[in-house]
């Protein structure tokens, strides 16, 4: 899950995980990016290039079951973008931006 720097700064993640996730690819991402558990279990995140050809190789060696677990764990994770989800944290977050626009008004 590689991204430009100034998303990984923000913490914004690309239609890639998506794309990863629904394909049943395991989404190794670099533990830089910020809030990356919030996207992958930390068992995913890699440091460097040798981490991740260490991580691909134990994953093949892994059982499928686990591979399972954590191809599910990344789908759980998607709940994050569900529009209704979106829809919730905007319904929070109006009320008390309302409020503090009220408090600036003449």
């Amino acid at each position: 899950m590689l991204l430009p720097e100034r998303y990984a700064r923000r913490g914004h993640m690309t239609q890639r995980i998506f794309e990863a996730v629904l394909a049943g690819c395991l989404p190794l991402t670099p533990g830089t990016i910020r809030s990356a558990a919030r996207f992958v279990p930390t068992s995913l995140h890699v440091t460097s290039g040798s981490d991740t050809a260490d991580r691909v190789s134990r994953l093949m060696d892994m059982p499928e079951r686990h591979r399972a677990e954590l191809l599910t764990a990344c789908a759980a994770r998607l709940e994050l973008f569900r529009f209704s989800t979106q829809l919730d944290h905007l319904d929070a977050l109006l009320p008390a931006a309302r409020t503090e626009l009220t408090s600036l008004a003449p």
